[in-house]
Order: C-alpha cells, then structure tokens, then sequence
C-alpha cells in the first residue's frame, strides 16, 4: 500500500491529480519495480476521483 499511496503522492505533485488508490495502481506497479519498465513505453490508465478528502489528505501527507 505505501506504493499507492506513493503513486498518489506522484500524481498530485506532478501532474496535480487528485485520485483514488485504485487509480494510483499503475504508477505503484512502476514505483515498486522501476528495472522492470526501464527503457520501455509505458502507459497506465489514471481514471477517478472518488476518494474521501479526509482519508486522501491522511494519506497524502508525509
């Protein structure tokens, strides 16, 4: 989950997205096995922001 929520992080910082988890999924699968994707295209499908603001900003705080 702390690659989730890492994912979330990412998106809000770079990119100024506010998402729920389940849309986080594929920036996690990236973030936890960067040697995996190195050198490729890669694409992940970033839908949905249907996330409690109390639990997202919990989350999203360091």
């Amino acid at each position: 989950e702390a690659s989730i929520v890492a994912g979330m992080r990412l998106l809000l910082e770079h990119a100024g997205l506010v998402v729920e988890p389940s849309a986080a999924l594929g920036v996690a699968a990236v973030l936890e096995d960067p040697d995996r994707f190195a050198g490729r295209h890669v694409v992940t499908i970033v839908c949905g922001s249907n996330v409690n603001l109390d639990d997202y900003h919990r989350w999203i705080r360091p």
